[in-house]
């Protein structure tokens, strides 16, 4: 046998033996796989020992030690704080499973056999994984130009995301405009401009079901636009009609910032300075005042928890009282029976932790991921912060508090400048107009 031959034997056998340590691992001297160790026995108690490694991103192994877990993983549930873990085999005194996505930063694991429920007292820390890449933009931002996305150039705003894909954007270059990015055809294309009327204007939302862009107009209070695929996206005016004999009188003032869009009734709503609460039929344009917040100010981000979908959630930025510098959320089935200040101090500042102590810095845009973890963009700390809404806890996902810069790259390193914009795809990705930067950038979390 020559040496070749020789050298692709041994990596033939390495394989053959790293392959056979997997189903080893897999399946083990007991008898992991279902039907091959002991049954789950409902008369005695699960038993929990311990488990390892005690830390990992998404998909680690990991490996569980105890006592009547049974052998069938179907019947096994394995949870991460509220995440449910995929069970791979177990023999009835180990499991093997998989760390599931994002469960939150500190985790209690518990397992669920039949009627029986015990919790370990050991704990999982979860290393979370992010990746910023730059899509669109290069710095530039005192010029529009469209084209190919790393030759555009923009100063992005707010963000939104249909379910094709497509990535729009509000733009500040020559007082305003809504451009349409595509990172698979490599394209930025200019949708409309302050020509046509839409001058700083406010967040956009999407209507999952019919792709339907709205945004308000910020200069007459009944004006909003919107952009219909289904009809190349043409750029359309559209004015609210009042509802008459509503309960409460429509706002005085035109000054709107946002808008969100609700799956369960179809109507979009939107937040006035003054701060009343609005919804919009989205065929006849009926507007309707449901609710006024507390104080007045500015509110760049609205958005529906997905999980809970007449739950709105809000920001409000530095003028906005005892409002200021926070998060806040309300049932829009009962807005003054619900509403509640989530976050901390409104003296504007960082603080990470329990959402009731947590501080931002002129929060803007928001947006959920599809397991209910609400992402923020903390303009005034140049970073990004989530609140997982069942533990209600608040982290810094990216971005060095109070440091603005630019840099891709990994948690510790990537900077932003500014960030105002925010939106979620399907799959999790974190898209984040980076205003100060004049550049769209992409976060990659697991």
């Amino acid at each position: 046998m020559n040496s070749k031959n020789l050298i692709q034997s041994k990596a033939l056998y390495a394989a053959i033996a790293a392959i056979c340590m997997s189903l080893l691992l897999l399946v083990s001297c007991d008898g992991e796989k279902s039907g091959k160790g002991a049954a789950y026995d409902p008369s005695r108690p699960i038993v929990l020992t311990s488990f390892h490694p005690d830390s990992g991103g998404m998909a680690s192994k990991v490996i569980f030690d105890g006592e009547n877990f049974g052998s069938d993983p179907d019947k096994i549930k394995v949870y991460f704080n509220q995440k449910l873990a995929p069970v791979i085999g177990s023999s009835g005194k180990r499991m093997y499973t998989t760390v599931p996505r994002l469960p939150g930063d500190t985790c209690t694991v518990s397992v669920v056999v039949g009627n029986d429920s015990v919790v370990y007292d050991q704990k999982f820390r979860y290393k979370v994984a992010v990746t910023v890449s730059t899509i669109a933009g290069n710095g530039v931002n005192n010029v529009f130009q469209a084209g190919i996305l790393d030759q555009s150039t923009f100063q992005p705003h707010a963000l939104c995301l249909d379910g094709d894909g497509n990535l729009f954007s509000l733009v500040r270059n020559n007082n305003g405009g809504f451009i349409k990015i595509n990172e698979e055809e490599n394209s930025c294309i200019e949708l409309a401009n302050s020509s046509q009327g839409i001058v700083w204007t406010g967040v956009p939302c999407v209507d999952m079901s019919t792709g339907v862009i709205t945004f308000p107009s910020d200069h007459v209070r009944e004006l909003f636009w919107t952009f219909d695929p289904r009809e190349g996206w043409a750029f359309r005016q559209r004015y609210m009609k009042w509802k008459e004999g509503a309960a409460i009188e429509p706002p005085s003032d035109p000054w709107k910032k946002s808008t969100a869009s609700c799956k369960v009734n179809g109507y979009f709503y939107t937040h006035f300075y003054n701060g009343h609460i609005v919804k919009i039929h989205p065929k006849t344009y009926e507007a309707e005042v449901i609710y006024i917040v507390p104080s007045q100010g500015e509110c760049y981000g609205l958005a529906f928890h997905p999980l809970r979908p007449t739950m709105l959630y809000m920001t409000s930025y530095n003028n906005a009282g005892s409002l200021a510098h926070s998060i806040s959320c309300f049932d829009v089935t009962d807005p003054a029976g619900t509403f509640q200040k989530l976050t901390g101090a409104t003296s504007g500042g960082h603080r990470d932790g329990e959402v009731a102590l947590s501080q931002f810095n002129n929060p803007t845009q928001l947006f959920f991921d599809p397991d209910g973890n609400l992402y923020i963009a903390d303009s005034g700390n140049h970073c990004i912060r989530r609140l997982n809404t069942e533990t209600n806890m608040v982290e810094t996902v990216v971005g060095i508090p109070g440091t603005s810069g630019w840099k891709d790259g990994g948690k510790d390193e990537a900077l932003f400048n500014t960030p105002w914009g925010i939106t979620v795809s399907a799959d999790g990705t974190v898209y984040v107009g980076d205003y100060g930067n004049s550049r769209i950038r992409k976060l990659a979390i697991e």
